[in-house]
């Protein structure tokens, strides 16, 4: 089971706290083997996750950012209809560089909102960031 970590700010600078969320992430280092990413959004935001690769070991890495670079995400845990979804977000255009069910939460999120939750099969526990608004 991956690992995440995530501190939130408005308008404080983080910076200081990098070190300590690397420590966390240090301690999570059982629950994902397979990669680990921290990523700083200067004033807004800082995420960290420990990668268990279960689906689409080759891709997948977290923090996982839109191509836009709007939008964050650090996701735990399977999303067992991610194919379904995948499929129907395609059909509306949304655009997909893996086969993760990470890749499909965030693309998913993006287009649907808060209202992909309901949709969701599976077990989870997720961080999802809007650069824009901060939230």
């Amino acid at each position: 089971m991956c690992g995440l970590v995530a501190a939130l700010a408005n308008d404080r600078n983080l910076s200081l706290h990098t070190p300590a969320l690397q420590a966390m992430l240090d301690c999570l280092a059982h629950r994902g083997p397979d990669g680990e990413g921290l990523q700083h959004l200067p004033g807004q935001a800082i995420f960290g996750h420990r990668r268990l690769a279960v689906i689409d070991p080759s891709h997948g890495a977290q923090p996982m950012g839109s191509t836009c670079g709007r939008y964050t995400l650090v996701f735990n845990g399977e999303i067992y209809n991610y194919q379904q979804l995948r499929d129907e977000l395609a059909q509306h255009g949304r655009p997909f560089c893996s086969d993760s069910d990470t890749e499909v939460l965030l693309q998913a999120l993006i287009h649907w909102g808060a209202e992909s939750v309901q949709r969701l099969n599976g077990m989870f526990a997720f961080v999802f960031h809007d650069r824009e608004h901060n939230t």
